[in-house]
């Protein structure tokens, strides 16, 4: 069985990524790894609206997934996981979280939900469990299971 000292997970705020994050939350607990969790920002949604309230909106959304983030390291900490950081970044999520993985937190694996953005966005953008399956450096675990 494959021990992971890096762990890391994408949340989004979906039911979809909570399953991820408890299922993360469990590996890093019993692998002894350090959890990453981590949001992304997609800056492609407030591309015109940036220039038109001076980026208001991105300030607020910044605000909204650094308390999202807060409230998901006390929790992971809350269910035992002894080492985790939380990392909040912008840009297109698929490829951001990619990156974040091989570049900034050196991830051995990722875990995303299945489902987290609308089905028209899967079906014009892609889905982000599929690019990060694709083109990550390291192993993937999908988490199918919603938390209904």
């Amino acid at each position: 069985m494959e021990i992971y000292k890096r762990i890391l997970v994408a949340v989004d705020g979906s039911e979809s990524s909570s399953a991820a994050f408890l299922k993360a939350c469990g590996a890093a607990k019993r692998n002894g790894a350090h959890l990453g969790i981590t949001t992304i920002i997609d800056t492609l949604y407030f591309a015109n609206l940036t220039a038109l309230d001076g980026g208001q909106t991105v300030n607020q959304f910044t605000e909204n997934a650094e308390k999202m983030l807060e409230d998901y390291e006390k929790q992971a900490k809350d269910l035992g996981v002894e080492s985790v950081e939380t990392i909040l970044d912008y840009g297109p999520p698929k490829a951001t979280i990619v990156e974040i993985a091989a570049e900034k937190f050196h991830a051995d694996l990722i875990v995303v939900g299945a489902v987290g953005t609308s089905r028209l966005s899967r079906i014009l953008l892609g889905s982000v469990a599929g690019y990060v399956t694709l083109h990550a450096e390291c192993d993937v675990l999908v988490e199918r299971e919603s938390l209904d």
